[in-house]
């Protein structure tokens, strides 16, 4: 058995590829070229369910060449609404062990060790979680399938999982794909479209509701090892993760000096490494505050000048300034999207 996928390619997990050929997104010729693929690369299909195994995300391009975002959408959402309990290899134990869905959700940290296309983001509030989800195929298009997977995924396996009916809702950039628009899911306004970003918000209660197998011991082992083979894939000399690592632990406006000295090294030697790794200090910072920016404002109880503040910015107008540069939007003109 052969699965080609290297570990900088942008791939996802095998199993999904199997899911997606169970459902009805993709018409005959597609999952025939599929089919045809899967067999030129040596891979019995029945495979496809090994633990562990992930294939190209590249090759929904060439089973269909014309394939656009709103075709990807309904791939992703329908081959979502396939998935199993039992498909997740390492995070499956942990996803019938867990005790509540506020559990399940924490399993989406551990993403990394099953896909290296997507990634999901917390904010937490008194009244609700949410949970923006990120893609990094490259292709803005061929994005829409994981996005739209994980979704479905994590709603399905919820209605699995708990024995209440549960309240959240997944919030989706740009108006709703025709493919989609008559689906139950957004007949009942749990996918509402026009979002500033993707993400998910889940209500308090909603985190509270029990699963139906719980099993705390089982969980809790499961999760310390899903967390070892997490740090075992950060290489020591992984620079990049181990700078986001500290930013995401603690203030974001933390001085390059603080974070060389952290790592041991001055501040001119962190600099030439990360600059042979095509990058900087700033990047990685403004992407970290990026990231907590768009997350912030999904909650509407936040004011622009409290999130201005608890990011670090010294006032209203260098955030926005900030913000306009990295999204094309002030934040307020963001948050009305």
């Amino acid at each position: 058995m052969r699965f080609p996928v290297l570990d900088l390619e942008p791939s996802m997990p095998a199993h999904v590829f199997a899911q997606i050929l169970e459902s009805d997104a993709l018409d005959a010729d597609a999952v025939a070229t599929f089919r045809a693929i899967i067999e030129r690369e040596g891979i019995i299909l029945a495979n496809l369910l090994s633990p562990g195994a992930q294939l190209p995300i590249r090759w929904f391009r060439e089973a269909y060449p014309t394939l656009d975002a709103d075709q990807a959408a309904c791939i992703g959402y329908l081959a979502g609404e396939q998935a199993r309990l039992t498909s997740y290899s390492v995070l499956s134990l942990p996803l019938v062990s867990a005790g509540s869905v506020s559990e399940v959700l924490r399993l989406l940290t551990f993403l990394p060790l099953i896909s290296n296309v997507v990634q999901a983001h917390f904010l937490e509030r008194e009244e609700a979680v949410f949970v923006m989800l990120l893609a990094t195929s490259g292709d803005s298009v061929l994005d829409q399938i994981p996005l739209f997977y994980c979704a479905s995924a994590l709603t399905h396996l919820l209605s699995l999982l708990s024995s209440e009916t549960l309240d959240l809702t997944i919030n989706i950039p740009g108006p709703a794909p025709a493919l989609l628009a008559n689906h139950a899911e957004c007949q009942s306004g749990r996918l509402r479209f026009n979002a500033p970003v993707f993400y998910i918000r889940l209500p308090r209660a909603t985190l509270d509701a029990v699963c139906r197998f719980s099993d705390p011991m089982v969980y809790d082992n499961a999760v310390a090892q899903l967390q070892s083979l997490l740090d075992a894939r950060s290489q020591p000399d992984d620079l990049i993760s181990r700078v986001r690592r500290i930013l995401e632990a603690g203030s974001a406006q933390l001085r390059m000096e603080s974070v060389a000295a952290t790592l041991n090294v001055s501040v001119s030697t962190f600099k030439r490494r990360l600059a042979e790794l095509n990058t900087s200090f700033s990047t990685l910072q403004e992407e970290i505050l990026n990231h907590r920016a768009r997350l912030m404002l999904m909650d509407a109880t936040l004011s622009l000048e409290c999130i201005a503040t608890t990011l670090g910015y010294s006032d209203l107008s260098n955030f926005s300034h900030a913000f306009k540069r990295w999204t094309g939007h002030s934040p307020g003109a963001f948050r009305r999207l």
